[in-house]
């Protein structure tokens, strides 16, 4: 009796199911479409050329709309750049993560690339933070992992009254599942044992989109900022 094939059939039947119940990122969506982030972000006025690059984080509701939008500033020039985004992200929406039919809230984290160069100005948003080594592994428009936003229960075990921030750092891999988190202090003061064990407890329980590259799911470094104050 000749099996192989029945066994491949199989194997490629449980592959595609699996793909199919893979978490899907959060995406900018149709360009056409109304709500599109990119058109909603204005150029602000400079004088002469200009290479500006903002990097930001949002939660993306199930609905596609935006919330708790925050960009960092780097230099003088950052704020105007900066608030922008913030105000566009006001008006816009993305196509939300989704396994199957059902949506998923999740954190994202982008930056946009603003140019100028006499006459002519561009503006770029990639889903994903820039990292060097991502970069270089996946290349620029890769989309980072995307966690999925859940009781946020490492809240309650932080300061509430003192500035503070660190750095979860991980690897998540092509099935959405986070590991080897390492912490680094970003500013404020450094918070207790039991904070940073409960920022490293919510990374490893979460669910995660994975990061991908061409619709194709693969590992990554994925850092996400925790803080308060």
């Amino acid at each position: 009796m000749n099996i192989s094939r029945p066994i491949v059939l199989i194997a490629l039947l449980v592959a595609t199911c699996t793909a199919q119940a893979q978490l899907q990122p959060a995406t900018l969506g149709d360009p056409e479409a109304e709500r599109y982030f990119l058109k909603h972000i204005g150029f602000p006025e400079t004088q002469g050329d200009a290479s500006v690059t903002i990097s930001c984080l949002a939660i993306v509701k199930g609905s596609g709309r935006l919330k708790d939008t925050q960009c960092f500033i780097k230099d003088n020039w950052d704020p105007d750049f900066a608030q922008s985004i913030e105000q566009a992200a006001k008006k816009a929406e993305l196509s939300p993560a989704h396994m199957d039919d059902k949506t998923r809230t999740v954190g994202i984290l982008f930056h946009v690339v603003f140019l100028k160069k006499g006459d002519d100005r561009s503006i770029t948003l990639l889903l994903n933070p820039g990292m060097e080594e991502m970069v270089e592994a996946y290349g620029k428009g890769h989309i980072s992992a995307q966690r999925v936003m859940g009781k946020e229960d490492w809240g309650k075990k932080c300061p509430k009254h003192a500035k503070w921030l660190v750095y979860a750092q991980s690897h998540v891999d092509e099935s959405g599942v986070a590991s080897s988190v390492e912490l680094g202090h970003g500013s404020g003061i450094i918070p207790t044992g039991p904070c940073q064990q409960a920022i490293i407890d919510t990374t490893t329980s979460s669910e995660f989109a994975p990061a991908m590259v061409d619709g194709v799911a693969v590992p990554s470094v994925y850092i996400e900022p925790f803080g308060g104050g």
